[in-house]
């Protein structure tokens, strides 16, 4: 049920108690013909006073004409006397527009009471040679009134009192929003604050863990760097021995070179001497064959000196000579073919051998290229090496640096440890005040 269905079942029971009866009415009616003539005249005045106080000039703003019409409207409606459902729409308005753009109730009656003692001046200059009429006519007056600031008033209040219980159960609605959100935010802040504790003991524990390691690390990187230090130095040292293991890998081969030359030169030679030597031996041979042509020879020179008897005496003697002669020389032959054949053989041997040597040394250069080759290869590495423990021993002391920086660290952690284990301290009393001063401003806020 609205307020203007609520006002227009009370409407007789308000009626009556303000006294209006069909006199009322009929002397309203028999007014307005009186006052609607000076109605904006006094129109004029009732706006020009309200404009002499800035609070209601800064309502009226620029509505004055708007105001003006609808005030001479409503008036109409009131002494007309009928009090209908218009007229009880009309005054309900009136009465929720000042209650919506903050119009006192004390501007309102005052304003009223501006426009009834005009109204009084009206009825008593027209009425005031009928004492009896002018009475009957202040006392409608009076009561249409009052009883339309009471409908007014009323619907002011009502509106007033709604929109303070509208108000109030968004208060109590936020106010219920807002406990359960700071009892979340409480609890949230609670549990941060013990896992923040709990944080910071275990950055602590990892502070002091990690100073420990960094203690350790910097004495191992220390000794890491010492060591690498030696290595680089034994490293120089290994690509200088390398180096001269490969000059003379490189002179070795090129000795193993010369060398297989001269037995080239060598085998040569003695190619030659097995040539001459066979040569002998062809020589020998034939002088082999001679001998035993001439032995035979003197053979038959003795048989033929037998049969000369006397007379080849002599022949025989030289016949026996050469046969000697031939004999020496075939026994000599022999030997020398012996020997010859076995300076063949030694020759042939010799020429083996050389080519053994010949195989040997070019196998040897074959290895010595391979170790200068492989020399060269270990030269680079070596030297590869050598850069990267360079860089090592750099990269050693790089981490002997970041580890005391690392220390540093560890130590400004610990103490920020101790820090946030402190505020976290703190935040869980401000929780628990914070909680107890919701607490308190949620009961007194419920109170009011």
């Amino acid at each position: 049920m609205t307020n203007v269905e609520i006002s227009a079942v009370d409407r007789d029971s308000r009626l009556r108690f303000m006294e209006v009866s069909e006199a009322t009415e009929t002397s309203l009616r028999e007014f307005w013909k009186v006052l609607e003539p000076h109605l904006p005249h006094v129109m004029e005045d009732f706006y020009a006073h309200l404009v002499t106080v800035p609070e209601l000039s800064k309502l009226l703003g620029s509505q004055t004409p708007r105001l003006k019409q609808a005030q001479a409207a409503h008036w109409a409606r009131l002494f007309a006397g009928t009090f209908d459902d218009t007229y009880m729409k009309s005054v309900h308005t009136i009465g929720l527009t000042h209650n919506r753009i903050g119009l006192e109730p004390r501007w309102y009656i005052g304003g009223y009471k501006f426009v009834l003692n005009r109204l009084v001046e009206i009825a008593v200059k027209k009425y005031r040679w009928s004492p009896g009429q002018l009475s009957d006519v202040l006392c409608a007056v009076n009561t249409a009134v009052c009883l339309d600031m009471d409908l007014a008033i009323s619907a002011y209040q009502d509106a007033m009192v709604e929109e303070r219980a509208g108000r109030q159960r968004v208060l109590e609605e936020a106010i219920s929003d807002f406990d359960v959100a700071v009892n979340e935010i409480i609890k949230s802040v609670a549990s941060a604050s013990t896992e923040l504790q709990a944080s910071a003991q275990a950055m602590s524990v990892t502070a002091e863990q990690t100073s420990g390691r960094t203690t350790t690390v910097a004495a191992a990187s220390e000794e890491a760097s010492t060591n690498v230090q030696t290595v680089a130095s034994a490293s120089e040292q290994l690509s200088s021995s390398i180096a001269e293991i490969g000059r003379q890998a490189s002179m070795s081969t090129k000795i193993a070179g010369q060398a297989v030359q001269d037995a080239h030169r060598t085998d040569e030679k003695v190619q030659g001497l097995a040539e001459a030597a066979q040569k002998i031996g062809d020589v020998v041979t034939l002088i082999n064959d001679i001998a035993a042509q001439t032995n035979l020879l003197a053979l038959n020179a003795t048989i033929e000196a037998a049969r000369a008897g006397e007379a080849g005496k002599g022949f025989a003697v030289v016949a026996s000579e050469v046969k000697s002669l031939a004999n020496q020389t075939a026994k000599a032959t022999e030997e020398i073919a012996e020997q010859i054949k076995a300076m063949q053989g030694a020759t042939h041997e010799s020429v083996d051998a050389i080519k053994s040597i010949e195989q040997t040394i070019t196998e040897m250069n074959q290895i010595a290229t391979s170790i200068a080759a492989a020399v060269d290869e270990q030269d680079a590495a070596t030297n590869e090496i050598a850069r990267n423990v360079q860089e090592a021993a750099r990269g050693t002391q790089d981490v002997s640096s970041n580890i005391v920086s690392v220390s540093e660290a560890a130590a400004e952690t610990g103490a920020a440890a101790a820090e946030i284990s402190g505020s976290s301290d703190i935040l869980a009393r401000q929780a628990e005040t914070l909680r107890q001063q919701v607490d308190t401003f949620l009961s007194r806020a419920r109170a009011a």
